[in-house]
Parts: structure tokens; sequence; C-alpha cells
């Protein structure tokens, strides 16, 4: 009886309508929600993009843009080593005194650091609405660091970072989304990298260097912290000013610029994860000059000094590959290095252990990414020309008399 009361009871039924409604209303509004970021992420692939001749890696390597800046900076470098009285036998010597598993350790360590690239990119494209409830299924995580990869190789191989844009469009390839707005996610990710670099980069001078900073690198130091500050305050501007901005865009341009800023600010998600990861990232980085220095015992002094010294230049190196003069840095690298290497380094036959060092470190950094990237590349777009269906060739139908 009491159940049929309780069952019965109009004030009930009202409120249990009113609970439907709500919950309907609810689930209406979330379809919505979902139906628009499919629609948007559909958007992204309608809008003109870059295509595969914008960002040929064979034109840009044969282009004199890319050739010449490389042969003078090759000359430079030939010149330098002669005035430095670098004897190419001494330093050979030097490379084969190198301790192996010191190397090898400095080798795995760089490795490393792509899958956890790998990993912190994935989040960041999560964070833009690529994920599978609103209808995009990401690379697998092999694939991912795939693609990392070989835009690492495409850095290497011609200037002007063309590398980032080009993991944007190897993306698009894939799984078919905006090029822009994975582009963005790949600035925010740089950002990232550039602040907590410079975090790590500043305590290792003050700890390393004591009150004996070189006046260029106290400019150099000071020219990096406006970047910081540049790239942050236009972030703000950016989030601030979204369309007042895009009113000065032109209307052809408008929709990139748009996935360009939501794939930029919607990156910054899970913050505390992605900043985890980047100082991973970094500390990769520096450990492997630290390892390089220990197998040629290049820098004296004690354990903290040796490995602050290291994350130094180690992270010194990495600033001076943001310049976008060649590929891979070639030439500023080296100079910098040479240069950074000499506040900690002054003994017997030093010019040619310094030039040890940077040989052993940049087999690392740039041979091994110029020669491994290649075979990468090479296989990766094999197997993507083997994928693509063959067209058959089209037969004429047959007349047929009415």
């Amino acid at each position: 009886m009491e159940d049929i009361l309780i069952t019965d009871n109009p004030q009930n039924s009202a409120t249990s309508s009113q609970d439907a409604q709500t919950a309907d209303l609810a689930e209406h509004k979330r379809q919505e929600m979902l139906n628009h970021t499919q629609e948007t992420l559909t958007k992204d692939t309608e809008d003109p993009e870059i295509t595969r001749e914008q960002l040929s890696l064979s034109k840009r390597l044969l282009n004199w843009r890319t050739i010449v800046p490389l042969v003078i900076v090759v000359i430079a470098l030939v010149f330098f080593a002669q005035k430095a009285n670098i004897n190419p036998q001494k330093t050979w010597s030097a490379l084969r005194t190198a301790n192996p598993l010191f190397f090898l350790a400095a080798f795995a360590i760089y490795y490393f650091s792509f899958p956890v690239r790998a990993l912190r990119w994935r989040l960041l494209l999560e964070n833009v609405g690529y994920r599978k409830e609103n209808g995009v299924h990401l690379p697998g995580f092999w694939k991912i660091v795939e693609i990392i990869y070989i835009s690492f190789f495409a850095n290497v191989v011609v200037p002007a970072k063309l590398g980032d844009l080009y993991r944007a469009y190897l993306l698009r390839q894939e799984i078919n989304v905006s090029t822009t707005r994975s582009f963005g996610t790949v600035l925010a990710e740089r950002l990232l990298d550039l602040i907590v670099l410079l975090l790590l980069f500043i305590p290792s001078i003050i700890i390393s260097l004591h009150e004996q900073l070189p006046k260029q690198l106290e400019l150099g130091l000071e020219v990096t912290l406006v970047a910081v500050f540049v790239g942050i305050a236009a972030l703000f501007v950016l989030r601030i000013a979204r369309e007042p901005i895009a009113r000065i865009v032109p209307a052809r341009f408008r929709p990139q610029y748009y996935h360009l800023q939501e794939g930029m600010l919607g990156s910054f998600r899970r913050l505390p994860i992605l900043s985890a990861l980047t100082v991973v990232v970094w500390l990769c980085e520096s450990l492997r000059f630290f390892f390089v220095a220990m197998a040629l015992n290049l820098i004296p002094g004690d354990p903290v000094h040796i490995l602050t010294a290291t994350i130094f230049i180690g992270l010194g190196e990495a600033l001076l590959t943001i310049v976008p003069a060649t590929g891979g840095g070639v030439g500023l690298v080296e100079a910098g290095m040479l240069a950074m290497i000499a506040l900690f380094y002054h003994g017997p036959n030093a010019s040619n252990m310094t030039a040890a060092a940077i040989l052993l470190d940049r087999t690392i950094s740039l041979f091994s990414i110029l020669v491994i990237g290649l075979v990468v590349f090479l296989i990766a777009f094999g197997k993507k020309a083997s994928r693509q269906p063959v067209k058959q060739p089209q037969t004429a139908k047959p007349l047929t008399v009415q």
C-alpha cells in the first residue's frame, strides 16, 4: 500500500518528470558539444593545407639557401680549426682513449628522450581534442616516436626548423587532421622546452661559474630571458585579443589562424605532467654531454661541479640549435661548445681534447640522426607507398546500340 501511495504521489511524479527532463537536456547538450567538436575537427581537414611540394626535403636540401650557408660555415670551421691548432692526429688519439661504456651511456640516454617526447606530444594532441570520443584515433605510440624522429632528421638536413612543421604534416598524412592545429601543439611544446631549459640553465651557470660569468655569456642569457618573456606575453595577447587579431589576418588565412591559436592555447592542460616530462627531456640532453665528458675525463673537480658544468654546456648547445641558420645548427653549435668547454678545461692538449668531446657529442646528436634518420625516413615512406592502392587503368565502356 505504501509503495502504491509513493508511486501515485503527484509531487513525486512531477519531480521524476523534471529529473528526466533535466537528464535529457544534459544528454542533448553533451551530444551537441560532441557534434560541435567533431564538426570542428572535420572542418580542419577541409581548410587549405600545406602541400607535400611545399615541404619537399629534396627541394629544400638542394636549394641555394641551404647549400650556401652550409658551405660558408664548413669553410669557416676548417679555417678556425687551423687557427686553434687542432691537430687531426692528436684529436683522433684523444678519441681512441675515450671510455666506450660512457659513450654508450650517452647514446642511450639521448635516445631515451624520444619516447618521452612522444608521450608528451600525445598529451598535447589529446589536449586540443584529438581523442577517440571525438572521432580522432591518434597513431600508435611508436608511430608517434617515428614521426618525431623523422622531424629531427628534417631539422638536421635543412635549416629554418622545417622539421617542426614537417611533424605536423606527417601527422596529417596518418590521421587526416589539421596541419595548422597540430603545428600549434608543436609550438606549445617548444615554448615549454624553452621555459624549462632556461630554468635548468640559469642555476647551472650560477653554480658552475659563480662570479666569473663572461660578458658574452651574460648577454646571451639576457637575450634568452627576453625571448621567453616575449613568448609568454605573446600567449596572453593571443588569448585576450583573439578576435581583434583575427580581423587583422587576411580572410583566406583566418581558418589557419584559428587552428594555430586553438592548437597552442588548448595544449596547456595537464600542465604538471607536461612540465615533468619536459624536465626529463632536458635532463636526458644534459646527461648526454655529462657521459661524453666522463668518457674523456674532460672536466676536473668534484661530482657536483662536473654535473653542473656539463648541464650548462649541454643546455647551452641546445639553445644554440634554436638559431635556424643551418641544418642542425652546424657551425654555430661547434663554435659555442668550444667557447663553453674552454671555461672549464685548461689542461694539456686542451684544443684537441675539446675537439674530441665535440666530435663525440655531435656523433650522437647530429650524425646518428642523419644516418639512422635517413633509414627510418626511407622505410616509413616505403611502407606508406606500398599501402597506397594502385590505381587501375580505366577501360573504355563498350558502346551499346539503342
